[in-house]
């Protein structure tokens, strides 16, 4: 339920509070609301304080569009020839858009036979099919598209001509955002290298179902001479990116008479020859990744192409690996290949075992395991007595291409029924909340599994033990799982310290056994916030002194409080030293928190020995009784005009601990005013068309769960006569769904309203205008909820108006910048401003805070204040 704040009317000395608490924040997604709605408050002739609130205005965070489109290109082209122009477009918008594509030709000195696009959707600088495009694809944001320009000049294009394209993309969801590249080519009668790069990704290294560290890829380098001339020296270079490990030994030529691969550890040397005389020279320098290779000359029209290999790094995380090559020959530079890239995808794996490498090559092993490392099986041999608690560590170890976080679960297979299991980190103290990590890839970290065996554990002799439970680590990234082993093989002794219930039957808890045959030894009743006291022996049956620490095996609910004192009422957490065969009381005292529901809960008591580990365990339970008790706060002193009304907010708590189905609601107490109750369903605090008037919790939609709040709205409507007074009385009905409960405290079930009739009054309006420029040129100022873009302004206006027959002095008016915006002057077109002009004045140097003065209002007088904020982007 929403907990409201007053609502009240009258004049004189003003000051206006925005409910809004907070400022600027982080840019809001598209469909955020920005809200804001203004407090009033007064001091009227009398000396009265008077509050009043404003209507709420919202704005909608709209979709915008955005996008970049890459790369301008620079090549040369033969007459009659064709160049290939790769570009690429990403969304950058806040929501999926598609987008137009256009190429359009520039006024240069030649003209293009024909400038056709086609989709590069692998973006390896080569149309996938024949069939033109004029438009991408939907894609989400931050996804991108890849999409070639065959552009063909005419045959009869003069050598030294010169030619643009200008290639446009354009958002479908805004038609007004676009981006454009240029593309300049010159007509050459010399030789014209074109290189074009793919990457292709074979998955057989790894999960066949994803691209992942481990896949192969094989890379070709395509090169073709669409001049009218041979390229002498023609070179080309290939820096590859360092998660992309070259394959040595896998270049091949398609130029290569005879099988086998280019060697390139002989530096400049010759590797092959092809039926034309014409020779390769290639190279790979391992130190910088980089591949280079010169075929001596290349025929006009003659293509070839050098292929090779390598292998998705181990350090390749999830995203795309993009790589360029250059070319050149006698004559000079080229352009650059097409920008090919891969992705790789996100891989989940975890590991948890008793040992873990890690990326730097640091190994995590674990400190308890008694056994081999590197077996999977965490194994403890010591002995450990009943009750006591087993430790096993392990290594978690992230296997996957991502940062990731897990989620820890054990299956107990053969422990002992009764013992209890829970993680602690790496520290092997602090409880794992939640999941563990983030761990980087590469990344691992330690836990400990703590078993904690019953009281009434069997003994069992060193060697004859084998308790075993299964370890489960899940990413949360997709799910991905992996299972260990934590193994006890030590001896279980027998307990040497009881613990019982203090003034019970002997079978109230005597001996090794923690509970009665599964059910507690004692249950008591209680209510919330009332003590129970548990009565406690400890006795020492061991054969030397020792101390026990104190505790719950199960932590209690929240809020729940818990304390174990000694006879003389010292509050500890041990049990001080204990002699041989002597016993020790300490009471246990517990205590539900208000509104602790209905319910038994068990309060399974334990100590151990942190000398010796031996302990016990006792299981009592409190039962939690139904109370049902409500409150209504607060009294109030209130204004209003002559027959005129007022809204009074008043706030009911259900601070019992049961949910409250039916009860009346009543007023009584006005005689020349009249009065009634509204539910302030949407919790806005004004009083709505839709809010329904209500005499009972049985016409609430759902009534009011324990531990609530709701608003009633009490709006009375005033005599006519200035001075007039009454007391209107709001009770709540102590017989509570349908006579089953009574409140147990009904002396918080009324609150007395004074309304006194004054001569005057003020109202208060907010408003709001988009000026989606920001120039200082806004809209229309309305109460309606508006939408708005990302980097667009907001005008707010706020309007107090003294509708009364006394002048309201001192009047400030106060708002704060609403979360998702800053405030903004644009320039010096949009500052905040205020009327009237003479007698006013505006402060924003504590923004967010604004603040405007503005004297005395005469009665019918009008004080505004209006201020720009800009929305986050």
């Amino acid at each position: 339920m929403i907990h409201s704040r007053s609502i009240l009317r009258s004049t004189t000395a003003l000051t206006v509070l925005s409910l809004a608490v907070t400022a600027a924040m982080a840019s809001p997604e598209a469909g955020s609301v920005i809200g804001n709605q203004a407090v009033a408050s007064y001091v009227n002739a009398a000396g009265d304080t008077i509050t009043v609130t404003s209507n709420k205005v919202e704005t909608i965070v709209q979709q915008v569009a955005g996008l970049t489109l890459t790369a301008d290109n620079t090549e040369t082209i033969a007459p009659g020839g064709k160049a290939f122009l790769p570009h690429i477009v990403v969304n950058e918008g806040n929501g999926p858009d598609a987008f137009d594509l256009a190429a359009v030709e520039g006024a240069g000195s030649f003209d293009f036979a024909s400038v056709t696009i086609y989709a590069d959707a692998n973006m390896d600088g080569v149309a996938d099919n024949a069939t033109p495009i004029a438009q991408t694809p939907t894609l989400a944001p931050g996804e991108r598209f890849g999409f070639v320009i065959d552009a063909t000049a005419r045959s009869d294009a003069a050598s030294g001509s010169t030619e643009s394209l200008t290639v446009t993309a354009t958002s479908q969801l805004d038609a007004t955002e676009s981006r454009t590249n240029t593309d300049r080519l010159t007509v050459s009668s010399d030789a014209i290298m074109e290189l074009v790069k793919s990457m292709t990704v074979d998955k057989s290294g790894g999960d066949p179902n994803i691209v992942d560290p481990g896949d192969t890829v094989e890379i070709t380098l395509t090169y073709t001479n669409t001049g009218l001339a041979p390229s002498s020296n023609y070179a080309v270079e290939d820096v590859l990116d360092g998660r992309l490990p070259y394959a040595s030994g896998s270049a091949q030529w398609s130029d290569r008479a005879v099988t086998g691969g280019l060697d390139e550890t002989n530096g400049t040397g010759v590797d092959a020859t092809n039926g034309a005389g014409e020779t390769i020279a290639y190279d790979y320098n391992a130190t910088t990744n980089t591949l280079d290779f010169v075929v001596s000359s290349v025929a006009a029209g003659r293509s070839g192409s050098v292929t090779f290999t390598a292998t998705i790094g181990t350090d390749a995380g999830a995203g795309i690996i993009e790589n360029v090559a250059t070319q050149s020959d006698a004559s000079g530079n080229y352009a650059p290949s097409n920008t090919a890239s891969i992705r790789v995808d996100q891989s989940f794996a975890v590991d948890i075992s008793d040992t873990y490498t890690q990326a730097d090559a640091t190994v995590l092993t674990s400190a308890t395991d008694d056994g081999g490392a590197g077996d999977d099986t965490v194994t403890e041999t010591s002995d450990i007595s009943q009750a006591g608690t087993i430790a096993f560590e392990f290594v978690i170890g992230n296997d996957s291409n991502e940062i990731d976080s897990y989620a820890l679960s054990v299956a107990n297979t053969d422990f002992p029924l009764g013992t209890t299991f829970r993680f602690v980190g790496a520290d092997g103290a602090t409880p794992v909340v939640g999941d563990v990590g983030p761990l980087a890839p590469g990344e691992g970290t330690k836990v400990t599994l703590l078993a904690t065996l019953p009281t009434d554990a069997t003994p069992t002799a060193a060697g004859a033990t084998n308790y075993t439970a299964t370890v489960t680590a899940t990413s949360q990234g997709d799910g991905a799982a992996d299972l260990s082993t934590a193994e006890f093989a030590g001896a279980v002794t027998a307990a040497t310290v009881d613990l019982e219930n203090r003034g019970a039957p002997a079978t109230a808890g005597d001996g090794a056994f923690a509970t009665n045959g599964g059910a507690p030894w004692i249950t008591t009743a209680t209510e919330p916030e009332q003590a129970v006291t548990f009565p406690m022996n400890i006795e020492n049956l061991g054969p030397t002194s020792d101390s026990y620490n104190l505790s719950l095996v199960t932590p209690l609910p929240a809020d729940w409080l818990v304390e174990f004192r000694l006879a003389d009422g010292t509050i500890v957490t041990n049990t001080g030293t204990i002699p041989s065969g002597a016993s020790r009381d300490i009471d246990v005292i517990v205590t539900p928190p208000a509104g602790a529901p209905p319910a038994t809960t068990l309060v399974e008591i334990a100590l151990v020995s942190p000398v010796s580990g031996q302990g016990d365990q006792i299981t009592n339970a409190i039962t939690v009784s139904e109370v049902a008790d409500l409150s209504i706060t607060e009294d109030q002193t209130v204004q209003a005009a002559p027959g005129g009304v007022v809204d009074i907010l008043h706030t009911v708590t259900n601070e019992g601990n049961i949910d409250i189905t039916a009860g009346t609601i009543t007023q009584t107490g006005l005689t020349e005013f009249s009065g009634a109750i509204f539910h302030d369903a949407n919790g806005d605090g004004v009083l709505n068309s839709t809010d329904p008037v209500v005499t009972d919790f049985s016409e609430i939609t759902g009534g009011l769960p324990a531990g609530e709040t709701l608003s009633l709205i009490y709006r009375v409507q005033a005599g006519s006569v200035p001075g007039q007074s009454e007391i209107g009385t709001l009770t709540l009905g102590s017989s509570l769904n349908g006579g089953a409960l009574t409140d147990a405290d009904p002396a918080d079930n009324a609150v007395t309203d004074r309304i006194t009739v004054v001569s005057g009054d003020i109202t208060l309006v907010k408003t709001q205008a988009i000026d989606p420029g920001c120039t200082g040129t806004p809209g229309v100022f309305t109460e309606d909820r508006q939408d708005v873009d990302p980097n667009q302004c907001i005008r707010y206006r706020i309007t107090a108006s003294n509708t009364g027959t006394d002048q309201a002095s001192s009047v400030v008016i106060q708002d704060i910048v609403p979360a998702y915006t800053t405030l903004e002057s644009c320039g010096t077109a949009c500052p905040a401003t205020v009327t009237p002009a003479a007698t006013s004045a505006v402060n924003t140097a504590a923004a967010p805070n604004i603040r405007s003065t503005h004297g005395v209002l005469d009665p019918g007088g009008v004080a505004t204040l209006e201020f720009t904020v800009r929305v986050d982007g």
